[in-house]
Order: structure tokens, then C-alpha cells, then sequence
């Protein structure tokens, strides 16, 4: 067996080492090695020769090589299934499946020229080149192998993002429920419609508390995240949000957060509620829209999720868990800020819910949106009457039912179904209309015997 350039020049060292034609100190310096290995090595030329040079594991197969099948295998999986989750995500899928190890499968997509979608400027700058190359020389073929056209569909379908400047973590000293940050995502998440995804984050854990799709940014959707928020942790200490008119009336030069319906809820549940136009401010549910950019958007394509209602299941009951158990901190109940939710449902019912202020008019009924209503007993299912101008609140509660508050007291609102119209006999301008006769009193009818006596006493 030949040895090789390193092994060769170790071996004419120590010969001539041997042979008394240089030092030791003379091969330290050519070998950059100590006088210990030198020594070492004498004692192998003397008792093994030649041979003892070679290394022990030449020719012989790593036992730790993966087997191409398998490797191939996990590249078709991620060119056809997974084709835009990030390696991370990517191996927390399969790392239960297949006996490798992170690295190995990170070294082999490099060698494949696969990029994750989260690779930084300098590697997609690389990438890009790379692959129009590769395009231009392939360009004139037909018969591509399989692997050739994964590589191109891959590149075309990805989405050469920068991945975002990490954000800074918050301090440790705030404790669970101190401040809970919400905001909204505009996106495409599902299907092919534009939807908002309202998140809200906590600030010490880094846990997402509750989150839900609407088709536009709404303040309903902030109201279902609050309403999961009670139900399943309690009442947070304070809420920051952006400067939206579901939290801050900006033509209130004061700033009075009981302008808005979301304040008002606040403001009855005791809540902190702080805004801000700066993002810097709520870093940590910004982070969490980037994080669900990366992460949600594949994973309910990969699912065929096209509807919102499914896309709210799948989000609270396995994607929000999952990136908790990954991404958050532990509660600690010693220090926990959340307040202990005392109110029951129908109660919470009531107090996340829309408000305004209407009189009760002159028939004891009640006009919102054009229709007319008027308060019934919850228990009874009596009317119920008030005096002509009574002041009543006008509640949507949180289940989209209408009730009213008159005197501290709740109703049922029933709508008075609107009375048709008697329809008018129209007649013609041609028709001959026979015409009113003056209707004049007879001589001995009281009024005008009553005149006769006035003007004649007058």
C-alpha cells in the first residue's frame, strides 16, 4: 500500500533521522511536531518499517455514512412536501423518521446547492448566481434527471427574503401577565384572500397567549384573543398596542382610551391599556408575526387549509402550542402579574362587547340600526315598559346577541317586526275622481246654535 504526500514526508523525516543525517531538533522543525511524537515515530520505523505510516482506517468505509437512498429520500421529501419550511423546521419533521443527524442533512443540502429560506444576503447573493448559471448552461436540454428539475423548481419557488435582524429579548424581571403585546398581520396565510392574524404575545414568557383570523384587521378579532386570554390565563395586568382606532381615539387630543370600545372593555377589567406608534415598543409580538411568517404560512399550505375556520382551529389548537412549547419560558406562578378571572361566561359575555347609548322613545321601544326594539325580562319573557326618554345602553355582546342595560338591570332586546304599508289605489289623471262635497252643517246644530247665541250676545 503507497503512502500518501503527509505520510511519505513523515517517513523520509525519520529515516534520515535514523540514518544519523539530521537531529531530532532538525525534524521537530521540518515535521512541526514535538521531541515526544518524534520519538514515537522512531519506534514505529524500527519495529513496524514502512507500513506503520500508513494510517489505520485507510481504505476502509466511514461506519457512520449515511446511505445515499436515505439521503435522497429526504430531498425528494423536502423538494415535493416541504419545499418551503427552513431546515430547522424541516428536521423537526423527519429527525423521529430517519437516523440523522442535523449536520449531516444541512452538509448534503449544501452539496445540492438547496438554500433555506431563511439563508442570509451573502448566500442568496451566491445562490442566485450559482443557479442562473446552472439555468443558462441546462437551458438547450430536454432530458433533465429528476434531481436537475427539483433544483430548478426550488429556486423559482423560493423566496429569496433576508431573514430579519433578530430583536433583543426583554428584560427577566417583568413576571407573567405584566404586559401582554397584540398587533395584526396582514398576509396571505391561506387560499388565495388576504387575512389578518391577530396575535397576542407576553412579554416576559414570550408566550402567544391567543391568536385568530379575520379577513380584515378588526376589532372583533382583538375581542376573541382577549376573551382566550381570560378563559384560559387570566386577566393581564396591562395591554400595549399600536395607535389603531380600536384602542386610541387619535382625534382625542387627551388621549381617552374609554373613547373606544376596546378601552372601555379595559377600563371595566381593570386593564392597563397603553399605545404606541412605534414597533420597538412591542418588539416581541413583531417577532412572533415573523416567526408565524416563516412557519404558518408552509405548514397550512402543506395541510390544504383554505378556510378561515379551519385556519383558527389548526392555529390554536396545534401551531400556537407547538411554537410554546419551542419558543417560551415556563410560567412562574410566584411572580405572575395575571389576575384571576372571577367573572363566569355569560358575565364576560356582557363586559367584551360593543356599547352605545340610545333613549327609550315615546312607544317604551328602542331604535339601533334602523330597527326598532323593545326590552324583554331574560326570565319572564315580558316587555318591559320605561318612561319617554330613558337613557339605555345598547349592548353586542361578545356571542353577536343583542341585550340592553336600562337601570343597571339587563334585557333581552326583541326586534318589533316593521308593519307593511296599506297599499294606495292610484288612479289615473284621466279618471274622472268624484270630488269632496263641502260637508255644512244644518240650521239646529249645536255649534251653529251656539254661534247664533255668541254673535248675538257680542
Amino acid at each position: 500500500m503507497n503512502l500518501n504526500e503527509k505520510e511519505q514526508k513523515k517517513y523520509d523525516a525519520i529515516q534520515k533521522v535514523v540514518n544519523g543525517e539530521i537531529t531530532k531538533q532538525e525534524a521537530e522543525k521540518i515535521l512541526d511536531l514535538s521531541r515526544r511524537q518524534i520519538n514515537r515515530l522512531i519506534h514505529i520505523f524500527i519495529k513496524q518499517g514502512k507500513e506503520g505510516f500508513i494510517h489505520k482506517n485507510k481504505g476502509k468505509s466511514n461506519p457512520n455514512k449515511k446511505d445515499s437512498k436515505i439521503l435522497e429520500e429526504i430531498k425528494e421529501l423536502y423538494f415535493t412536501e416541504y419545499y418551503d419550511y427552513n431546515f430547522e423546521a424541516f428536521y423537526e419533521v423527519i429527525e423521529n423518521k430517519y437516523d440523522i443527524s442535523y449536520s449531516t442533512m444541512y452538509i448534503e443540502f449544501f452539496k445540492d446547492d438547496m438554500v433555506s429560506p431563511l439563508a442570509n444576503k451573502k448566500t442568496l447573493k451566491l445562490y442566485n448566481e450559482k443557479m442562473k448559471n446552472t439555468i443558462a448552461q441546462i437551458s438547450n436540454e430536454y432530458n433533465l434527471d429528476k434531481t436537475t428539475q427539483n433544483k430548478i423548481e426550488l429556486y423559482k419557488t423560493r423566496k429569496l427574503e433576508a431573514e430579519k435582524a433578530y430583536v433583543r429579548r426583554s428584560s427577566n424581571w417583568l413576571a407573567f401577565g405584566q404586559e401582554v403585546q397584540v398587533d395584526a398581520c396582514f398576509k396571505i396565510w391561506f387560499g388565495n384572500i388576504p387575512s389578518a392574524l391577530h396575535l397576542a404575545v407576553d412579554k416576559a414568557t414570550k408566550k402567544v397567549l391567543a391568536g385568530w383570523f379575520e379577513y380584515e384587521e378588526l376589532t372583533r378579532g382583538y375581542f376573541v384573543v382577549l376573551m382566550h386570554i381570560i378563559l384560559n390565563y387570566g386577566i393581564p395586568y396591562k395591554i400595549k398596542a399600536d395607535n389603531r382606532s380600536s384602542f386610541s381615539a387619535n382625534n382625542n387630543k387627551k388621549n381617552n382610551f374609554n373613547t373606544t370600545q376596546f378601552g372601555k372593555i379595559c377600563e371595566h377589567l381593570d386593564i392597563v391599556l397603553e399605545t404606541s406608534s412605534n414597533a420597538v415598543s412591542k418588539a416581541n409580538v413583531e417577532r412572533a408575526n415573523g416567526t408565524f411568517k416563516n412557519r404558518l404560512i408552509s405548514e397550512l399550505r402543506h395541510e390544504n387549509i383554505t378556510e378561515i375556520k379551519e385556519a383558527n382551529e389548526y392555529l390554536n389548537k396545534i401551531f400556537i402550542p407547538e411554537m410554546n412549547k419551542k419558543f417560551s419560558y415556563e410560567i412562574d406562578t410566584k411572580t405572575s402579574k395575571m389576575k384571576t378571572n372571577d367573572y363566569t361566561y355569560n358575565e364576560l359575555n356582557l363586559i367584551i362587547s360593543e356599547r352605545y347609548i340610545r333613549l327609550i322613545d315615546n312607544a317604551s321601544s328602542i331604535s339601533f340600526q334602523g330597527k326598532y326594539y323593545v326590552p324583554v325580562d331574560t326570565e319572564t319573557g315580558e316587555i318591559i315598559s320605561y318612561k319617554y326618554r330613558t337613557e339605555c345602553t345598547v349592548i353586542i355582546a361578545y356571542d353577536g346577541t343583542l341585550w340592553c342595560e336600562i337601570e343597571k338591570n339587563f334585557y333581552h332586546m326583541q326586534h318589533i317586526a316593521k308593519r307593511e304599508k296599506v297599499a294606495e289605489n292610484k288612479k289615473s289623471n284621466n279618471e274622472n275622481q268624484e270630488t269632496k262635497k263641502k260637508y255644512i252643517p244644518p240650521a239646529n246644530h249645536p255649534w251653529r246654535k251656539d254661534m247664533k247665541k255668541f254673535f248675538i250676545k257680542g
